[in-house]
């Protein structure tokens, strides 16, 4: 079956059709992203961890193509009327994630040191650049890097290796007796911060990170699941977190891990 007449089902809401296309065009779409990459600049290396976004870029792109219906078959094939809407977007998202990417790891773990205390723990920009003795201008740079402030270390499952609440421990070298008890229980606690939310941002999260039983989904197979444009995505993913982080000082894990630190203060200025 060709491109336009899988076009012409899938915008009459025949999901297998639009799976079809997109899988038809998934050499189409690669090789835009890999003109992306060589358009920027980037490294072999650089590309090789940006294809994959690129071309989630570009099949939640194709899905916007069908949503809004602006083909018309009679001016030419499909793949010319996309190809400028996928660039588009391909060069929109690098222009906007390409800086945080070019980082170095100790760079990015500033960032995100930086971003935490500014939007986790709620400090001012003044605050954070004299606990880190930053100049006002680095401290706006790094507070300001778009990195979407979601990772596994926002929301993370047991079953993960690392742990985001042992990142927050001044000694790492091992793990200590309380610091596994920390763990344990931190972890637990996120949980039921969790469920508390609602079933649409348990959804939009769950399916984010692949925890707490949801399968992990890509951003266009999680567009396509709640049906959301891109924006509306990347929009659900940081409501659904911030609403996370509004329960968060309310919770049991708030109380626990302010009693934690407490008690490892007490504990050091007794020794």
């Amino acid at each position: 079956m060709t491109n336009e007449e899988l076009y012409g089902q899938a915008q009459r809401g025949n999901a297998d059709a639009f799976e079809r296309l997109h899988k038809q065009l998934g050499n189409f779409i690669r090789s835009i992203a890999l003109e992306a990459c060589r358009h920027f600049g980037c490294s072999d290396s650089a590309a090789a961890l940006l294809l994959e976004d690129l071309c989630a870029e570009g099949g939640l792109e194709l899905w916007e193509r069908i949503r809004s219906g602006g083909y018309d078959e009679r001016a030419g094939k499909l793949t010319t009327y996309l190809y400028p809407f996928l660039r588009g977007r391909m060069y929109r998202y690098l222009e906007t994630n390409l800086g945080v990417m070019s980082l170095s790891k100790d760079e990015m773990e500033r960032v995100r040191l930086v971003q935490r205390f500014y939007h986790v723990e709620g400090k001012s920009a003044e605050e954070i650049a004299a606990a880190l003795h930053l100049s006002d201008e680095a401290t706006a740079r790094l507070v300001g890097y778009n990195t979407h402030f979601l990772s596994v270390f926002d929301l993370q499952g047991s079953e993960e290796e690392e742990d985001p609440f042992e990142r927050l421990l001044p000694d790492r070298q091992g793990a200590s007796a309380e610091q596994i008890v920390y763990r344990k229980v931190g972890l637990e606690l996120l949980e039921q911060l969790f469920q508390t939310l609602s079933s649409r941002d348990r959804s939009i999260l769950g399916h984010t990170f692949g925890v707490y039983g949801y399968e992990k989904l890509s951003a266009d197979e999680l567009g396509l699941r709640e049906m959301l444009s891109p924006d509306g995505v990347t929009k659900a993913r940081r409501t659904a977190l911030e609403h996370l982080r509004q329960r968060y000082p309310s919770s049991a894990l708030y109380r626990w891990r302010r009693a934690f630190r407490l008690m490892r203060d007490v504990w050091v200025d007794v020794r």
